[in-house]
């Protein structure tokens, strides 16, 4: 793509944005107002007034790999659209695989996520972890996450003991609370009941399938209501199941995660640079309280990625696909955010036009190498550890495949010389 054309296509973008806003009556441009500072992004050249247009951040400057600087590279899969045709639907899933395999990345996640198109290629992580047992030799396969208080624990640790040995012990869970009332239709019992208290429920579902794995009997009730002691099978390879807690920022969160010396799954998006690096040192200094070495913790932030030799061309290839999914994720929102459930369909065009602007300068791993690693040093001083790349947001899967080439090099610059994490 030429700088011309580039710069042409801006300008387009720009116009059209300007004509958006004018649109808007007073109301709408206020309930809009409210709805980006909401989620942290920046208002649009015609809609900041007063002390707000005069104070808007300027872009941070690119920085560059320091030296000694490490982190761990891991793909993370997410948004798979669950009503595609065709036979071919886990095919981008299980090239990458292989291709990570292959290339030194240290995991690969598969999430759990049901009754919604947007994810509904992944209802079972347990599942598609067995497939990639097979299909993998080394790259540890990872749920991101399984949602704990939809499932009988002792199924959890059963069929993650099967994909243990499948794999020769390279596997690990994120453990989630869940966050629609719907996917509680599938909870043991009475999950409407369940649902207020899903987050102890977890914490709970941990401790047992910890005692579990390690081999210990847990008491159980039986249909009568009588205790019955029981043990699961297979036993597993790994003597300890590696154990994440997903959490989009809650302080709360991080802190019980520490404190039952479990790792972190997070993200970027949704928290401030300042509040996450706030969280991770709440983390680890609940770790230490609780006797745990606060250093062994491991902190993964999942982070949209996209790396291309060209930063004009990647942002053109990535607006659609990423405005997409970032249109389906909102979508979801509705039902929990009053706000956005105000907008109408020009308000959620900024929005979205803002969100893909936030995103591609200082949120994703979208771009070359070079641009990459600025927001990859942010994630280094915040203190993760891991750069959960999620690679399956609409962009062809010929394209997201070449684009891992691209994603290895900036892998490869952050190689650990102490060897891989557990």
């Amino acid at each position: 793509m030429s700088e011309q054309s580039a710069g042409t296509d801006g300008a387009d973008e720009a116009r059209r944005m300007q004509e958006r806003l004018a649109s808007l009556s007073p109301s709408q441009r206020a309930v809009l107002e409210r709805s980006l500072r909401e989620r942290k992004l920046k208002a649009p050249t015609g809609l900041q007034t007063g002390t707000a247009a005069r104070t808007a951040p300027k872009a941070a400057p690119r920085r560059s790999r320091r030296p000694g600087s490490t982190m761990d590279f891991s793909l993370f899969f997410f948004s798979g659209d669950g009503t595609t045709a065709g036979s071919d639907k886990y095919r981008l899933l299980l090239d990458s695989a292989r291709f990570a395999d292959r290339n030194g990345f240290d995991a690969i996640w598969v999430p759990e996520r049901h009754f919604v198109d947007f994810g509904g290629l992944y209802p079972n992580p347990s599942v598609l972890a067995a497939a990639l047992a097979v299909a993998t030799e080394r790259i540890r396969i990872r749920a991101g996450s399984t949602v704990l208080p939809l499932h009988h624990p002792v199924r959890v640790a059963e069929e993650w003991a099967v994909v243990d040995n499948l794999s020769g012990g390279r596997v690990g869970i994120s453990a989630a609370s869940g966050w629609h009332p719907d996917d509680f239709l599938l909870a043991p019992g009475d999950g409407q009941q369940r649902y207020p208290r899903r987050k102890d429920e977890m914490f709970e579902a941990i401790a047992t399938i910890r005692r579990l794995w390690a081999g210990e009997a847990v008491e159980l009730p039986r249909a009568d209501g009588s205790p019955q002691s029981v043990r699961s099978l297979p036993r597993p390879i790994q003597p300890e199941l590696p154990v994440w807690v997903s959490t989009q920022g809650s302080r709360e969160t991080f802190v019980r995660a520490g404190e039952i010396g479990a790792h972190l799954l997070t993200g970027v998006g949704a928290q401030y640079p300042a509040h996450l690096k706030d969280n991770i040192t709440a983390y680890r200094e609940a770790r230490a309280r609780a006797g745990h070495d606060p250093a062994a913790g491991r902190v993964t932030a999942m982070v949209h990625a996209f790396v291309w030799p060209d930063d004009d061309e990647a942002r053109e290839l990535v607006r659609a696909p990423l405005t997409g999914y970032l249109t389906s994720f909102l979508a979801q929102q509705d039902s929990f955010d009053s706000e956005f459930a105000k907008l109408g369909d020009d308000e959620r065009q900024v929005m979205l036009d803002r969100a893909f602007e936030r995103y591609f300068d200082s949120l994703a791993l979208l771009g070359t190498p070079d641009k990459c690693e600025s927001l990859v040093e942010d994630l280094v001083d915040l203190g993760v550890d891991e750069a959960a790349c999620l690679v399956d947001f609409g962009i062809e899967p010929e394209r997201v495949l070449k684009g891992l080439e691209h994603l290895t090099e900036l892998k490869d610059r952050y190689r650990s010389e102490e060897g891989r994490q557990p």
